[in-house]
């Protein structure tokens, strides 16, 4: 009889301890936290008539069970929003529509477009102002005809020039004007391609500049160089070459000045590469002035030769 009383109450503790795991994954279910876990009865009493492997099984399924529902919460949990980068003043397009150090960007566009307008007026009226000073003083001083004979140098910077375009390509696209900018800027072509050909452009009309420069210092007169275009010869088409190309990316000047678009971008440091303030565009303004008469000066054959329809060489 009490063998009998022993396995009664033996069966009735098993069946309450089923009951007591029913409930905690009853528990587990209706709590999606950890701090729920923590008021979730456990199946941890020791008694000699539970086999210790059923014992183990049971809090391993538990075990299990209370990380497949708390995986389940989290994978419930909505995931946090990813942040926007902020953009960062004169890079890219969202940086070079914050307002630049001059201002312009934030004017009408119709303002922007007569800025644009009379940038490109001013560099014409300075170039053509010291070109024919530079012609009267030549004439003139024969130090100034000797000094003529340096310019050509100027091949070497657009040279090394050219071969930053590829070098430092990411850096050149960063001042390409964005499309619709000063409120009709618009090319075919990608920002990238215009970079490399004006860099192709560039390192060619530099080398020929400093070929034909080297032929009328050293050996016009001993020989005949064959001329490409003109009969200006190699040299002065490369000038008029190289002054055309620097009127045509001039509007990447301009997109500095107005938009404040970066060169470069970062320094060596990693820091945001410095603002060109105002009066240091304008000092670039006149540079440019002045390069562009020193350009016109040693093409001017070439651009003779063109306006009469002279081109190759007759005599070649």
């Amino acid at each position: 009889k009490n063998f009998t009383k022993i396995q009664s109450i033996a069966s009735r503790m098993s069946t309450a301890r089923q009951l007591i795991k029913y409930a905690g994954t009853l528990a587990l279910f209706l709590c999606s936290s950890q701090c729920c876990l923590a008021f979730v009865p456990t199946t941890s009493t020791y008694s000699p008539s539970i086999n210790t492997h059923t014992f183990a099984t049971s809090r391993t399924s538990t075990t299990t069970t209370a990380t497949k529902l708390n995986l389940f919460s989290n994978f419930q949990n909505k995931p946090n929003a990813k942040a926007e980068p902020i953009a960062e003043p004169g890079i890219g397009e969202a940086g070079c529509a914050l307002p630049s150090p001059s201002g312009i960007n934030m004017l009408p566009e119709s303002q922007q477009t007569v800025i644009f307008v009379a940038i490109y007026a001013g560099l014409a009226v300075g170039t053509y102002l010291l070109s024919s000073l530079l012609s009267t003083a030549t004439l003139q001083y024969e130090w100034i005809q000797s000094w003529k004979y340096t310019w050509p140098l100027l091949g070497a910077i657009y040279a090394a020039a050219g071969v930053t375009h590829f070098t430092l390509e990411e850096e050149y696209v960063n001042i390409y004007p964005a499309n619709k900018a000063w409120g009709f800027w618009s090319l075919p072509g990608s920002p990238q391609f215009h970079v490399q050909w004006t860099g192709v452009a560039e390192l060619l009309g530099g080398l020929g500049l400093l070929i034909g420069g080297a032929y009328d210092a050293f050996a016009s007169v001993y020989t005949q160089f064959p001329n490409v275009l003109t009969p200006a010869g190699i040299g002065s088409d490369s000038a008029a070459a190289l002054m055309l190309l620097t009127l045509v990316v001039t509007p990447a000047n301009i997109y500095m000045y107005t938009h404040g678009a970066k060169l470069p971008m970062k320094t060596p440091e990693g820091e945001p590469g410095p603002e060109i303030p105002v009066a240091g565009h304008a000092i670039r303004g006149v540079m440019q002035v002045v390069l562009l008469a020193l350009l016109y000066q040693m093409g001017e054959g070439t651009f003779d030769s063109i306006a009469n329809g002279v081109f190759g060489c007759p005599t070649c």
